[in-house]
């Protein structure tokens, strides 16, 4: 009999679990790659990078977006010059090879003892620019993945609710 029991209290423990109210996204991640931030005055092309980093992270922690590397973009791309250098044609998108829907590019600088930072969200398919924006952040650079990019990401998640799902 205890064994009935135990076996039914955890039965109805594991089931209850599984009843959650809360609303789970059926959208599918929305595959991206980010392009480094273009390094503007004040700015080393080092600190750029690592900026681009953690804005990937932020992008890529939500679940709604699924990044592809910088590095094996790039490597497509360099395949494409050079298949399209040996028979003359066009090369092919590197997004698109690699089914991505999403690029992001941008630019950080500062102005003062601001930094500005622009982003721009662009379909690959069309080309055309979905989203752009830009933020003044002036607190230390080092605190910006923390302190920053989780409202940027928010924002643009909010912003695009919509049009993520075509």
């Amino acid at each position: 009999m205890p064994q009935k029991l135990l076996c039914f209290v955890s039965s109805f423990i594991l089931l209850g679990g599984c009843s959650s109210t809360e609303k789970i996204s059926t959208t599918p991640p929305v595959s991206c790659s980010i392009l480094t931030l273009e390094s503007r005055a004040g700015m080393k092309p080092g600190e750029a990078e690592s900026v681009t980093d953690v804005f990937s992270s932020a992008l890529q922690n939500t679940e709604r977006f699924t990044v592809i590397e910088r590095n094996k973009l790039n490597t497509v791309l360099q395949e494409k010059e050079f298949q399209a250098a040996q028979s003359g044609e066009d090369a092919a998108d590197g997004g698109k090879i690699l089914a991505v829907k999403k690029m992001f590019s941008g630019s950080i600088g500062m102005l003062g003892k601001r930094y500005m930072i622009n982003l721009k969200m662009i379909d690959v398919s069309t080309s055309r620019v979905e989203y752009a924006r830009m933020w003044t952040y002036d607190d230390d650079l080092e605190d910006i993945g923390e302190k920053f990019f989780p409202k940027v990401v928010e924002e643009l998640i909010n912003s695009l609710d919509g049009s993520l799902k075509k």
